[in-house]
């Protein structure tokens, strides 16, 4: 599927439902819930630029691999008229929410892009990562995925020291290796636009120092975000039957930031 429309996005979250909290209740579809439905359709909005036949140049690009048009966020620059091209495409995505969205689409789908341009760099730790980050990049591009990040774990606690033991944190972490891939089991946090994203990116995490043997917490990797044992724990909406004539951006532009929790996740 090429660069997709509003529609094919919502389409998407209702065909393939995260599992979401809010508020101590499970979310049935996020699309419809008052929490998280105008941020849908403020995504939503930014796919149908793309289709806007007045913005098409703008907006996408011909797919290298002949997928068809895909968005330009996914361009891969060789010169200084692709950054501006690129630049130009963003400051419109940018200025449509008066800059109020600083996690739309295109944020994760620039870094997805350099991550696959510098696929040489994995291989030097097996030679396996640098096609998958090779074809993962692609995949995300010709699908036109919305992305989500996280890159910190919960912690238990906040002492000033910069070094932890893992055993005190709520640590994303392996449990243990199966046949079928990795057992995952923890936490992390900051999950901006994960509830209404299709594919979650964990990092290493990088905010602490840990003491003794952390290879069990040293991890990266995507999956859907409606795969089984992956919950999403979110903070309070702003947009809970308030007026948007006194909170315009709140009630329109919201994003949730959500606790990313894992029980018995298996990563292939």
């Amino acid at each position: 599927m090429p660069a997709r429309t509003g529609d094919e996005y919502m389409a998407g979250l209702r065909n393939r439902p995260p599992e979401v909290w809010h508020l101590g209740e499970r979310v049935e579809d996020v699309t419809d819930h008052p929490g998280f439905r105008n941020a849908v359709r403020s995504v939503a909005a930014l796919y149908d630029m793309q289709h806007d036949p007045a913005l098409r140049d703008e907006m996408t690009f011909e797919s290298p691999d002949g997928a068809g048009r895909v968005g330009l966020s996914f361009l891969r620059p060789s010169s200084v008229g692709d950054l501006e091209r690129r630049r130009a495409m963003m400051l419109r995505w940018a200025r449509s929410s008066a800059g109020m969205m600083g996690r739309s689409p295109d944020v994760l789908n620039v870094i997805v892009t350099a991550l696959g341009a510098a696929a040489d760099f994995f291989a030097q730790g097996r030679s396996e990562f640098a096609d998958n980050i090779r074809r993962y990049s692609q995949y995300v591009r010709d699908n036109d995925l919305t992305l989500t990040h996280t890159l910190v774990n919960l912690q238990r606690s906040r002492s000033p020291s910069a070094v932890s033991d893992p055993d005190q944190e709520v640590a994303l972490r392996v449990k243990k290796g199966t046949d079928a891939g990795v057992v995952l089991q923890g936490a992390r946090i900051l999950a901006t636009l994960g509830p209404i994203a299709d594919e979650l990116l964990v990092f290493p995490s990088s905010t602490r120092q840990f003491a003794g043997d952390a290879e069990s917490i040293s991890l990266a990797f995507a999956i859907p975000c409606d795969t089984p044992g992956l919950k999403f724990v979110c903070r309070e909406s702003l947009d809970l039957g308030r007026s948007r004539f006194d909170h315009p951006l709140g009630s329109r532009f919201d994003e949730m930031d959500a606790i990313v929790i894992m029980d018995g996740v298996v990563v292939p």
